[in-house]
């Protein structure tokens, strides 16, 4: 397999919620082991999603996971990529310049550099209104990531308008106070606009919507780890409600092969169903409206029954406490016209019989 370019930045996304579904009260997001992001990029050479999970964290700085099911450089389709980046603490305090793709064949760690925006940037925006911005535009010769373009300028901070945007995290909608600048920067033969919108923390600065010359991008959802203290959420709504729907199950692009980013969702379950013995769940999957209904419908029983097999088969879950089956796109929860609605669309449902 040749290597694959596999965009990396902290970017995000904004959706509409259904009128039924209130949002709820912005959380703290905290920068984390275990920090978890979703996001769908739009490139010439076509869509795709990554997840991400801050898997390090120490004085030195961070180290992240990458991957995704990406187009290959060569054009012959998907390739699932899985890569690390480190990240200098200095640089995430105070470089000013933006590196947001990542080759399978390239190092961990570009000194100097960050995959979104550094405290200073987003510091900057907050106190003065602008800020200097470089990004470093990538391209691939011979299997190797080079700098295409290095573009520099000022991005200001936009005012008026949106002050929160939508996001799902941890499951369920929030609104998320964020920053929003726009800018041209300028390599000597060019310039190309940029417009970005970044959660107003400087601790955090995840860059929640974001485009540039030739992409754009919207983070779908976030996930964090949360304490022990009271009962997890999908326990507490299964006993309120008697149902709830989980987002934290992660498949393959069209396959209902689960990926291993999916197991702290499928322990959480695992949980609930052994601190409950009387409960059985009835397990239905949902999809997007990608692709024609009766295939969506089956690709939403199989994923379905693949949750039921990995709790059976890594839980000790009995199978008769679980049934199965799928709506395929029938009951969207948002716009399929968009990356961010379909990524709602795509879950699953647990509900107790």
């Amino acid at each position: 397999m040749r290597p694959v370019m596999l965009a990396c930045a902290f970017l995000a996304f904004s959706l509409t919620a259904p009128a039924a579904e209130k949002e709820q009260p912005a959380p703290h997001i905290p920068f984390v082991v275990g920090l978890t992001t979703v996001r769908a990029t739009s490139e010439p050479r076509g869509d795709y999603e990554n997840l991400r999970v801050i898997e390090s964290i120490t004085p030195a700085g961070y180290r992240i996971a990458v991957s995704g099911e990406v187009p290959a450089d060569d054009g012959s389709g998907l390739r699932e990529v899985n890569i690390f980046r480190r990240v200098r603490a200095e640089d995430q305090r105070a470089s000013h310049t933006m590196r947001t793709y990542l080759h399978t064949s390239d190092p961990e760690q570009f000194s100097g550099t960050v995959p979104g925006w550094s405290a200073a940037v987003l510091n900057e925006l907050r106190s003065t209104g602008r800020t200097r911005l470089t990004y470093l535009e990538m391209s691939t010769v011979m299997g190797m990531s080079v700098v295409k373009r290095e573009l520099t300028g000022t991005v200001v901070r936009v005012d008026g308008g949106e002050k929160t945007l939508p996001m799902l995290v941890n499951g369920r909608r929030v609104r998320l106070p964020v920053i929003h600048a726009k800018g041209r920067l300028d390599d000597g033969a060019g310039a190309a606009a940029f417009e970005f919108y970044a959660l107003d923390d400087p601790g955090n600065p995840i860059i929640l919507r974001s485009s540039g010359p030739g992409f754009s991008s919207a983070l779908i959802k976030i996930d964090y780890p949360q304490p022990a203290a009271s009962a997890p959420l999908i326990e507490r709504e299964l006993a309120a409600d008697r149902k709830t729907d989980v987002y934290g199950i992660y498949f393959a692009f069209a396959r209902a092969d689960i990926r291993p980013q999916s197991e702290t969702v499928l322990r959480e379950i695992a949980a609930a169903l052994k601190g409950h013995p009387d409960w059985k769940l009835r397990i239905d999957g949902h999809t997007d409206g990608i692709g024609s209904d009766t295939a969506n419908l089956d690709l939403s029983r199989r994923r379905a029954a693949a949750v039921k097999t990995a709790l059976v088969k890594r839980y000790g879950i009995a199978a008769d406490r679980l049934s199965t089956g799928g709506f395929g796109e029938s009951q969207p929860k948002a716009d399929n016209a968009t990356p961010e609605g379909r990524a709602l669309n795509r879950r699953v449902e647990l509900t107790r019989p």
